[in-house]
């Protein structure tokens, strides 16, 4: 299998996560925007793992949406498991189609290819 454009891989990760009933979505995003931000000003990895222990996204969003942190974990790994099957769901349904040996005039030497995702 060809590789998949990450470009294309985002698009369908920003689908997935569009597509999450919204509490899910919402923890979802809290959390994950919660570790970029931690990730911004962390200088080392170590930095980083640090941070994550003091400033757990975690216990952060088990406070916030007043949920237990076994729940803000169970709910995390689905939404995670949800978008990895999306995003390989709609990668294995992308079919590409070459059309390059069409219409030679109109397309002076270019090479062009479709991807069509349903």
């Amino acid at each position: 299998m060809n590789s998949v454009n990450p470009v294309l891989v985002q698009i369908f990760y920003r689908s997935a996560i569009a597509n999450m009933p919204e509490k899910k979505r919402e923890i979802y995003q809290y959390i994950t925007t919660r570790e970029e931000e931690l990730e911004k000003i962390a200088v080392s990895e170590k930095q980083f793992m640090e941070l994550m222990v003091n400033h757990s996204p975690f216990k952060e969003a088990s406070s916030y949406f007043s949920l237990s942190l076994s729940a803000i974990k169970e709910i995390m790994d689905e939404a995670q498991a949800e978008i990895d099957l999306m995003i390989m769901t709609r990668i294995n349904q992308m079919r590409w189609i070459n059309y390059s040996k069409t219409d030679r005039k109109a397309r002076k030497n270019k090479k062009w290819t479709f991807v069509f995702v349903s």
